[in-house]
């Protein structure tokens, strides 16, 4: 994706490892009975997944966090999440959605601090609280070779619907803070747009033009495009006009 920036997970849901040169990053870690393509991707990079010190969860949904427990244990990495998410997700854990699938337990070693950014070794990630999705999805800006990689942590209007949000009992002002978490965002001069979900801006498609000082993920234009389309639809389903 970027310099000594990889993307490790699936064709589904995406899973992102950092080379700090005093450890490795990895940024979710996709689903319990998918996390051997995890484990399997980073060793195909060349790098011992012993070596993770730090797992950074950008959601609490079971897709994204399901694979913390075995990477944990195989490294016996830091984990963070948001303060709020792991509010939630202990008094909620039914919000999680594993489906009838393994969940680990594991324990967040940090909460993330937006004034803060996550530092190890010579890479530095700033967070951001981006509530919509989840109550505490958080999204994280990195440089990578001279760019600024972006990852928002979830962009999906699916949990933001009335019914949804009654069953979870959530205020249906999740959809303003949702809002103006991407009106936020949407400021950030994302270079190269990581997708939370591959699909959600065409990675793969993107793969077989990877050539030898070409990457095709450094366009400044996906992020842009990504946000707005996603700013049009929570302002339509608040009943605004575009």
């Amino acid at each position: 994706m970027a310099d000594r920036t990889w993307y490790v997970g699936n064709n589904w849901v995406g899973a992102y490892l950092l080379d700090t040169g005093d450890g490795l990053i990895l940024i979710d870690t996709t689903m319990q009975p998918q996390v051997y393509l995890v484990f399997e991707a980073i060793r195909k990079l060349g790098f011992d997944p012993a070596d993770i010190r730090l797992i950074l969860i950008s959601h609490m949904h079971y897709d994204h966090l399901g694979g913390v427990r075995p990477l944990q244990e195989a490294s016996g990495a830091k984990v963070m999440i948001s303060r709020e998410d792991w509010a939630f997700m202990t008094a909620r854990p039914d919000m999680i959605f594993a489906s009838g699938y393994p969940l680990g337990a594991f324990e967040p070693d940090a909460f993330y601090n937006d004034d803060a950014p996550v530092v190890l070794g010579d890479r530095s990630v700033r967070t951001m609280l981006t509530p919509g999705h989840t109550p505490g999805t958080t999204s994280f800006f990195f440089e990578a070779g001279g760019h600024l990689c972006g990852l928002h942590g979830g962009v999906g209007l699916n949990t933001l619907g009335d019914a949804f949000l009654a069953k979870a009992g959530l205020p249906v002002t999740a959809r303003d803070d949702y809002l103006a978490a991407m009106l936020k965002a949407r400021e950030i001069p994302v270079e190269i747009t990581l997708g939370s979900h591959p699909a959600q801006v065409g990675m793969m498609d993107k793969v077989g033009q990877i050539r030898p000082g070409h990457n095709p993920f450094l366009d400044p234009a996906v992020w842009p495009r990504l946000i707005d389309g996603r700013i049009a639809q929570v302002r339509a389903l608040m009943g605004e006009a575009a």
